[in-house]
């Protein structure tokens, strides 16, 4: 994947803070009948209790809460994206007693089965009583995967005004302001529906700022919903941040606010790791966040991949003589519709690049770098994580080249 092992090491300790898994194991437990959500208690006791995940960490929230709770969940929805339900998921799924119906849609455009899984988590809302609680596993990826939209609006308009969004290069925050007032159940939605049912929504998020009107656009946003962020973006570069002190490196976190284009951060942060003081020595900057790319050209890439091809050209002006690394990271496993989680980019990317005929500044005109970096075997690929916090940019350096 890269010339630096620490490459990995960095992303396994990233991505292992916020897996859904430990996420939910830190604020969720139940103990006989009692229910304990940080420091709320809830008794399941002849209680209806109904699960609903939604998003790209749907499946690995829901099999937890199924381990939490067993017989108490009676039934429930879950929406994923297409190839993220694994086998042994599938099977602990299928062998539960309850009534759970697992949908596979699309992301970031919704198609058919978004519809559909719109239809099935609001039914799964329906007849709710005082008795009913709803345990709302939310994470991102929810605002394409289901759709349920209001009367008079077709699938074929919001398939319309997610790719114009898209291609705008609007941010996370702009696009579900749209989305929300677009869907029966975004806004607050899913709470509304559910009463006078409880619901419980464990959120983890992939937006900065971790702003619950806008997560999932808002699922389980309104007063009535005891809402409870199980993990985010600072989580990840924290733990990056962890375990490059102890490979050894200077470290700091220089923001989880990272917005803008891709294209921009990427020199930036290119930029701002050459000019780490320290001759020879090994530093780590770590960037949390989520840009966004406005689609000029007609090529493949996602955000990460075209953050680390903008670094790749900053880099090549390097004279400080140091290793130089920049690895931009999807926490979801998939950067934009590819199967990449991002790429990485280093003092001699160019230099190797052109010595496959391959063109940077074209590649990068043509927001197509995907196919700039897979040649060059420095896409990361990870396969769906099963979590959803943003994204991680590390940058660092290396001793002295000979």
């Amino acid at each position: 994947m890269t010339q630096f092992a620490n490459s990995s090491t960095l992303i396994q300790a990233a991505l292992a803070a916020v897996a859904p898994d430990a996420a939910i194991r830190r604020h969720v437990r139940c103990a006989g009948a009692v229910l304990s959500v940080d420091d709320r208690t809830y008794d399941l006791s002849d209680k209806d209790v109904r699960l609903i995940a939604i998003g790209k960490a749907a499946v690995p929230m829901a099999t937890m809460m199924l381990d939490l709770l067993g017989s108490y969940i009676q039934c429930g929805v879950i929406v994923t994206k297409y190839e993220h339900v694994g086998e042994s998921a599938r099977a602990k799924i299928a062998a539960h007693p309850a009534k759970l119906t697992v949908i596979e849609s699309a992301h970031p455009v919704p198609d058919e089965n978004s519809l559909r899984a719109g239809l099935m988590v609001c039914a799964a809302l329906e007849n709710c009583t005082p008795n009913t609680i709803i345990i709302a596993c939310v994470s991102g990826g929810a605002s394409a995967l289901q759709v349920a939209p209001h009367q008079g609006i077709s699938l074929k308009t919001m398939r319309a005004i997610n790719d114009a969004l898209l291609r705008s290069g609007a941010d996370i925050i702009e696009m579900n302001a749209v989305r929300s007032r677009l869907d029966q159940l975004k806004a607050g939605g899913l709470v509304r529906m559910a009463q006078p049912g409880q619901v419980i929504g464990l959120i983890l998020s992939d937006v900065i700022g971790d702003p619950l009107a806008v997560i999932a656009s808002g699922l389980t946003n309104d007063p009535l919903a005891h809402n409870v962020l199980v993990g985010n973006n600072a989580q990840a570069c924290e733990a990056a941040a962890t375990q490059a002190r102890a490979l050894g490196y200077h470290t700091r976190i220089v923001t989880t606010q990272m917005v803008g284009e891709a294209r921009e951060r990427g020199a930036e942060i290119a930029q701002a790791l050459m000019a780490e003081d320290g001759k020879g020595a090994r530093h780590c900057l770590i960037f949390g966040g989520e840009t966004t790319v406005t689609i000029r050209g007609t090529g493949k890439g996602g955000r990460n991949q075209e953050l680390a091809l903008a670094a790749a050209l900053a880099l090549a002006d390097d004279t400080t003589g140091r290793e130089l690394t920049v690895l931009a990271l999807g926490t979801d496993g998939t950067d934009g519709p590819t199967d990449a989680a991002g790429a990485i980019a280093t003092h001699n990317t160019l230099a190797r690049a052109q010595a496959l005929g391959l063109d940077a500044h074209r590649s990068l005109a043509q927001n197509d770098s995907y196919h700039f970096f897979k040649p060059l075997n420095d896409l990361i690929m990870t396969g769906p994580t099963g979590t959803n916090t943003a994204d991680v940019v590390i940058a660092y350096s290396e001793t002295l080249r000979d």
